[in-house]
């Protein structure tokens, strides 16, 4: 599996931003944090990330919508959307983003195998919540 080493990390909230950051550099990525859409397009017009994760919540747009620009300005970067729960819809929706993984944000503890895959070129499909599991 590749490993990227640099990746953009798009979220408003502060708390979140740090568990993907703490999750990510435990597994030997570099971060680079922002907290709004404006600002993550800079960052990728700026600099070359390997992949990036961004949640549905920034101040500006939603994260959907901040990939989709991104896309539109020719950014083919691979990135992760981290929803609250992936349903069909969601995933669906997130097919129409290329190169888009979506990740429950529950899910963080696959966070850093979602990033390396994306950058892979793999596709990252949730799975289902295991039940009957502590």
């Amino acid at each position: 599996m590749t490993r990227c080493m640099k990746v953009l990390v798009a979220t408003a909230s502060d708390n979140l931003q740090k568990l993907i950051c703490r999750v990510l550099q435990r597994s030997g990525y570099s971060t680079h944090e922002v907290t709004s859409a404006a600002t993550a397009l800079e960052a990728v017009r700026t600099s070359d990330y390997e992949a990036i994760v961004t949640d549905m919540h920034l101040p500006d747009c939603c994260g959907a919508t901040l990939v989709n620009s991104m896309r539109e300005a020719g950014v083919a970067t691979p990135a992760i959307l981290l929803v609250e729960v992936e349903t069909p819809r969601v995933r669906d929706a997130t097919n129409l983003l290329c190169s888009t993984q979506c990740l429950a944000s529950t899910n963080l503890d696959r966070l850093a195998d979602a990033v390396a895959l994306a950058c892979a070129g793999e596709r990252v499909v949730d799975a289902p919540p295991r039940t009957g599991q502590a």
